[in-house]
């Protein structure tokens, strides 16, 4: 009896042995294998250091700890790798309940738990020429991946993107992700990785990406998107320019306009998780903007390379995946546009404040019995005037017509000397405008302008630069306003009612080709 017992114990501890045994041989071979395999494939130039590795059997586990990535620079630039350096620390890099087998040319691997935890990761990334495969033959190996939750807490992520003289910064902090039924299923060696999975929560405390240059910051600040209840919020979004407004075209050349965006949260609600990872089309019931302040500046006196500008409505139909948003709530928004003329010492500037506005069925999915995606708008121009604007903008590019139906208020017509003295040299001296109704029809090439302008008492000094600032051309602003300008609308006549048509510039903003069309139809209402 005894010695049955102690043969049963002996065994016991056999496989005691042997169970922990394996465990440790296993831990230094991983450990070992991927040390080496990660010097071997990168020829030397990257470095993996792993501080332990734990191995559970029972549990299909295993764990690297302390983990640490570093390249060597000098080496990296004599391989092909697109990488040009990297700093990687992680406390923590495991998975669990692991099962792995491969049939044919399919590998599967299925997984309970993964989870990475650490404090940094920093990558600089440049972009070097592909080399052609020599064989030219295709990878026919396909990876079956499903992993039930996916855990994900990184302090700091930090990524460049070096090109030519052009850098691009990422930084992301405090990213938290949980993923829940993780699918994937790719060929081997291509980039795509199609995915599915039953839930995505993601946050961020703060996004930066610096970029153009190092001439713009873009900021996001509290980020979270909860996959099941449907919802996406930002705290607040910054567009930071890293230059003076005067000094900005000379300093980042290739981007003209110095643009400074400020805004509130931001909040959605009904985004269609599943049908974006399954289908990739972006279905979002409702987005509402709480605030916003937008500043531009334009130097003409800086020559710049000449870039075609897309409308808006053309980058809602050149978004990259099938979009369809409900309903977006703009509030609070205020815009300043300034723009410096070749020839001017001083910017013309136009404001709107207050402006309210909702958009109504944006999408670029082309449907026969909804051409058109609408924003409805309100606010004050120059802090005066109230102006409210239709818009109905084409949601097929084959199809490109475009309408906008608005009105002005009353107000004061000296208040439109900021904008139209430096940049047209007129100064008005006097005029009361009563209201103003106007249609613009168009495209991307051209647009036409029906106007009713309805003012008194209107008087101009047409102006000249001289010595660093205007003076009035007095033969001129006599024979405007006695001969060319009409002072009244209505007169003896009766009402005006004026047409025209204007071509747009694609070099320039779509503000521009707005402004230039009521501006055809204003010159036309005075007589100019």
């Amino acid at each position: 009896m005894k010695r049955g017992v102690r043969i049963v114990g002996y065994i016991v501890l056999a496989v005691i042995i042997l169970y922990f045994g394996g465990q440790w041989w296993l831990e230094g071979k991983i450990r070992r294998t991927i040390e080496s395999k990660v010097s071997e494939m990168t020829q030397g130039a990257v470095k993996a250091d792993i501080g332990a590795v734990s191995v559970r059997l029972i549990g299909r586990a295993v764990w690297l700890k302390e983990v640490k990535i570093t390249t060597d620079t000098a080496a990296i630039r004599q391989t092909d790798l697109p990488v040009a350096g990297a700093d990687i620390y992680l406390d923590k890099l495991g998975i669990r309940g692991i099962h792995y087998n491969k049939k044919d040319s399919t590998v599967h691997i299925r997984a309970k738990e993964f989870e990475l935890k650490g404090p940094h990761i920093r990558i600089a990334s440049l972009k070097k020429e592909k080399k052609a495969n020599p064989t030219n033959e295709p990878t026919t190996r396909k990876l079956d991946l499903q992993i039930q939750n996916i855990n994900i807490l990184l302090d700091e992520i930090q990524y460049e993107k070096i090109q030519e003289r052009d850098t691009n910064r990422y930084t992301v902090k405090d990213l938290h992700a949980e993923i829940q039924d993780y699918e994937m299923q790719s060929d081997v060696g291509t980039s795509r990785l199609p995915f599915l999975c039953r839930n995505i929560d993601l946050s961020f405390t703060q996004f930066q990406n610096q970029f153009a240059e190092r001439s713009q910051l873009l900021e996001i600040d509290t980020l979270n998107l909860r996959g099941k209840e449907g919802t996406f919020s930002v705290g607040s979004v910054r567009l930071l320019p890293q230059y003076a407004k005067y000094e900005f075209a000379q300093k980042a050349p290739g981007h003209v306009d110095w643009t400074r965006i400020e805004t509130g949260k931001l909040y959605c609600s009904g985004v269609d998780m599943q049908r974006m990872l399954t289908k990739g089309v972006l279905v979002i019931d409702s987005v509402s903007l709480q605030q916003a302040s937008i500043a531009s500046y334009k130097n003409r006196q800086i020559e710049q390379v000449q870039k075609v500008k897309r409308l808006f409505y053309e980058s809602v139909q050149e978004f990259p995946v099938p979009l369809a948003i409900r309903r977006i709530t703009l509030n609070n928004i205020g815009v300043e546009y300034q723009e410096l003329a070749k020839k001017g010492f001083s910017p013309g500037k136009i404001t709107f404040e207050g402006l309210h506005g909702m958009f109504y069925g944006l999408t670029n999915i082309v449907q026969a019995d909804r051409p058109y995606f609408t924003l409805k708008a309100q606010g004050k121009l120059m802090g005066q005037g109230q102006i409210q604007a239709t818009f109905r903008l084409p949601v097929d590019s084959l199809n490109p017509h475009f309408e906008v139906e608005g009105k002005l208020g009353s107000m004061s017509l000296l208040d439109l000397n900021p904008m139209i003295e430096p940049l047209a040299k007129i100064k008005i001296t006097s005029g009361e405008e009563e209201e103003m109704t106007f249609r613009i029809e168009g495209n991307s090439h051209k647009a036409h302008i029906n106007m009713v302008f309805l003012y008194q008492d209107l008087k101009i000094r047409i102006m000249k630069e001289k010595d660093g600032h205007l003076e009035t051309r007095s033969f001129l602003t006599t024979l405007a306003n006695g001969l060319i300008a009409k002072g009244n609308n209505p007169d003896h006549g009766g009402i005006r009612r004026v047409e025209g048509e204007v071509e747009r510039d694609p070099y320039r903003s779509q503000f521009n080709y707005l402004w230039k069309t009521l501006f055809e139809g204003l010159k036309k209402s005075v007589g100019l």
